[in-house]
């Protein structure tokens, strides 16, 4: 993978740069701050952005916008020494697309950014239940919606149009058994144990505008 690599520590951004390129990967720029970090992927195209979670200034939740504007197809997967759910809720419903402890091995950290390219939310299960567990006030059983992959939606659209797995998997441009990971994975998002559920509850209470803008 082509990516840009951010983190206020210069020795360990140095680190896990060389790192990961003795794994295989690309780094085609190391940033020190976000404002560099969305030049390097304005300038770059990378195919993934590993981005650090705390600055001096604050975290870096809100520059996810800016990078996802800067290279719409980057994946964004966040690094960070701590895992509260709240913060992984938020970075996913920002537009990341994975999260991953500084304590995990170089392994895992490419493990995870190969998730995320897969079009798949990189984030440890558990973690990701805890994050999606806390519900709105508001009774809308489609609350979750706002933390579906771009990948995933067009997987609730195969699902609508009532497409095999077979199907599924010629319209994605995926394996049979990458489509099925897909589909696992909306339903686990949706709390819901099958596809006719899936269908269910996308009717009854779904509209036009919840999806996204090019699959309406």
């Amino acid at each position: 993978m082509r990516l840009v690599v951010c983190d206020d520590h210069r020795l360990l951004l140095e680190a896990l740069s060389l790192a990961l390129g003795e794994s295989g990967q690309e780094v085609l720029a190391m940033a020190v701050n976000t404002t560099d970090a969305v030049a390097a992927v304005r300038e770059h195209q990378p195919d993934a952005v590993l981005l650090d979670l705390n600055f001096p200034d604050g975290t870096a939740l809100g520059s996810i916008s800016d990078l996802r504007q800067a290279c719409p197809t980057a994946k964004i997967v966040i690094l960070s020494a701590s895992a509260d759910h709240s913060v992984v809720a938020e970075a996913i419903a920002q537009g990341a697309h994975g999260f991953i402890g500084k304590d995990r091995p170089v392994a895992d950290i490419v493990g995870a950014l190969e998730q995320a390219r897969r079009g798949q939310t990189a984030v440890d299960p558990v973690l990701l239940q805890q994050a999606l567990r806390p519900r709105p006030a508001v009774d809308d059983p489609l609350w979750v919606l706002k933390f579906l992959t771009d990948r995933e939606w067009e997987v609730m659209r195969c699902i609508m149009d009532g497409q095999s797995t077979d199907e599924m998997a010629e319209s994605l441009g995926v394996r049979r058994s990458t489509a099925r990971t897909h589909v696992q994975n909306l339903l686990a998002k949706l709390g819901v144990h099958s596809r006719l559920q899936v269908a269910a509850l996308m009717t009854a209470h779904g509209t036009p505008e919840m999806w996204p803008p090019r699959m309406r």
